[in-house]
């Protein structure tokens, strides 16, 4: 199993639910809560066959945009594997003060500095890695907040060991995406 993280353009995103809301009359998420399809077996269809085929028409440009006004606008991505990004986030919590033990792994425990006490940054070591989002704020917090802490000689060294090419690539995708004021979503 693998993560994908996408990187997207929040306001843009924005923009497009404003434009589909303010066409129709509702939120994207409402018209799939609670559209219904237009079918011949509905009981107004059956009295009132001649709206179907306009009403069908209709509800099926209505999908369309709200597919496209919920689709997120990649602008990046960084793939890995679930245990490579636990890896991963290991490697980059030991530059800031971030600590796992693992030892059990049916009760997983973080450890951390005061300083990082209720941080951009802690938030991104504490993130579920299987799915929600992380904010552009936060992105941008959190990569100031680990360049600020980050150890560079230690940072230096891990970059030619095991987790190498994954911290630098990773890294820049941090650095892309605060400098961009993206937004991430797991996935």
């Amino acid at each position: 199993m693998s993560l994908d993280i996408i990187a997207y353009d929040p306001v843009e995103t924005e923009n497009r639910r404003d434009k589909f809301e303010e066409k129709y009359g509702l939120s994207c998420e409402e018209f799939n809560d609670w559209m219904l399809v237009p079918s011949k077996d509905t009981f107004f269809y059956f009295l009132h066959p001649e709206f179907l085929k306009s009403d069908t028409k209709k509800y099926e440009e209505m999908e369309k945009d709200a597919d496209k006004a919920q689709g997120l606008d990649k602008i990046d991505s960084f793939h890995i594997g679930y245990g490579h990004f636990h890896c991963l986030r290991k490697e980059l919590g030991e530059l800031v003060g971030v600590r796992h033990d693992d030892e059990n792994p049916f009760d997983p425990r973080i450890y951390y500095d005061d300083e990082l006490e209720d941080t951009a940054l802690l938030r991104f070591f504490l993130h579920p890695d299987c799915d929600g989002a992380f904010s552009s704020y936060d992105i941008q917090k959190s990569y100031e907040q680990f360049l600020k802490l980050c150890d560079e000689k230690k940072l230096q060294d891990k970059k030619v060991g095991t987790w190498g090419k994954e911290i630098d690539e990773f890294l820049k995708f941090w650095r892309k995406s605060s400098e961009q004021k993206l937004q991430w979503e797991f996935c």
